[in-house]
Parts: structure tokens; C-alpha cells; sequence
């Protein structure tokens, strides 16, 4: 602590003393008069009007610690704590569209990946669930800023460059080039499920498509449609 952190502090607490003092003094009654006291005069015979009794001095100085501690409280009632009778509860369905906004952007990946199984095998051409998800990637192109991933090959290094290579030209052929250095090879984010783990969720998946229907009765405009009472 320098010199005058020392004196400031210092004269912090010498003038929390002096205000203490300054309202205790001022509140105590006034002492009696020393010496003898002479005797009181027999009350007339008209009435003097009442005084009032003198009340105590009541400090009403607020120091510059009060302040502090006074401007530190609004300031964590107002940035952080707030005010609960004045929430607002956010409307029906805000959280669940909050849950979904989340789980489409951590979809984003998947979506601006091209998989081996977008490829005929072994070529760089296009299969037909590859060409459409690549239409839906090229629309979705101008609202992303990140990179276009291409599955790697680990045994055929050259197969993944041609493929990368691929994606370039055809970007380019449809009007929308884009920089080299936004392709680039590499695992896949999402690889999904493989063997018994695979086959597992889809027959779990068919399953419970399948006893939806049973499990869970259709709304009353749906029954009323199909003729079900």
C-alpha cells in the first residue's frame, strides 16, 4: 500500500469515528449544571403556557461509506438480483423453441458434410441421395460462414482430394465459388451408429412407430376424420 492508500484510508476511518461521536454527543441529554441549585420560584397564580420537552439531536449525515454500501446494493438489485415482482413468464413454448433452436444448430455439421455414401462408390460423382442433399446444402450455403467437410478415405487419400475437388468445381459451375480453404478432409462429425448398434435403433425406432397408434389415441378432429369413435 503507497502513501496515500495510507492516508486515504487513514481518514476514512477517522471520519466514520468523528460522525459516530457527532450523533452519539448529539442524542445524549444535556448535563445538569454543577454547583448549587437554587430554589424554584412559587407558581403564579395565572397558568404559563406548556413547552414542549427539548427532543434529542438526531444525526442525519450519511457518510461516503454509507453511500458506498447503499450504491452497492441498487447496483446488485438492479444488474443481477432484479426485481421478482416484476418478471415477466415467458410465453407458452418458449423453452421447448429454445431446446430446438439448439438442436438445429448443433445440426449445422451435418448438414455441410458430404459422406462417403453421397458418392458412388469409389467416384467422385454424385449419387442420388447425394446430389439432393447437396441442392439442400447449396441453399443453405449464403447463411454459413464455416467450413464444408468431406468424408476422408483413409485408404484411398486421392479418392477424398477428387471428391474435394469435385464439390469445387461444381459450386463453381452453379454461381456460387467459393474459397479452396473452406473445403476441407476430414472424419466426420456425426459418423453414427455401425453393426448391432445400428440395427438395434432402427428396429427400436420401427417398433415404436409401429405401436404408436395403440399407445397414444388420435386428437378428437383426426378420430372424427378417419370415422373412429
Amino acid at each position: 500500500m503507497d502513501d496515500r492508500s495510507q492516508i486515504f484510508a487513514r481518514w476514512s476511518w477517522a471520519a466514520v469515528i468523528t460522525t459516530a461521536l457527532a450523533c452519539e454527543a448529539g442524542a445524549q441529554p444535556p448535563s445538569p449544571p454543577a454547583g448549587p441549585v437554587a430554589a424554584a420560584d412559587p407558581p403564579a397564580t395565572a397558568t404559563a403556557p406548556a413547552t414542549e420537552a427539548p427532543q434529542p439531536q438526531v444525526c442525519t449525515k450519511r457518510g461516503r461509506l454509507h453511500r458506498m454500501f447503499h450504491h452497492t446494493a441498487h447496483t446488485l438489485q438492479d444488474d443481477f438480483i432484479g426485481y421478482p415482482p416484476a418478471f415477466v413468464e415467458p410465453p407458452l413454448g418458449y423453452y421447448l423453441n429454445r431446446q430446438l433452436a439448439v438442436q438445429v444448430s448443433k445440426a449445422d455439421m451435418h448438414r455441410f458434410t458430404v459422406y462417403q455414401t453421397d458418392f458412388l462408390p469409389d467416384t467422385d460423382r454424385f449419387s442420388p441421395t447425394g446430389a439432393s442433399r447437396f441442392n439442400l446444402m447449396y441453399g443453405r450455403l449464403p447463411a454459413w460462414q464455416g467450413p464444408i467437410f468431406v468424408e476422408w478415405t483413409p485408404d484411398q487419400p486421392e479418392l477424398a482430394e477428387a471428391r474435394r475437388k469435385a464439390i469445387l468445381a461444381t459450386l463453381a459451375t452453379a454461381g456460387a465459388p467459393i474459397a479452396p480453404e473452406r473445403v476441407v478432409i476430414g472424419p466426420p462429425t456425426y459418423p453414427g451408429a455401425f453393426g448391432t448398434e445400428a440395427a438395434g435403433h432402427f428396429n427400436n425406432t420401427i417398433t415404436r412407430s409401429e405401436s404408436a397408434s395403440i399407445n397414444f389415441p388420435l386428437t378428437p378432429n383426426e378420430s372424427a376424420r378417419m370415422g373412429v369413435r
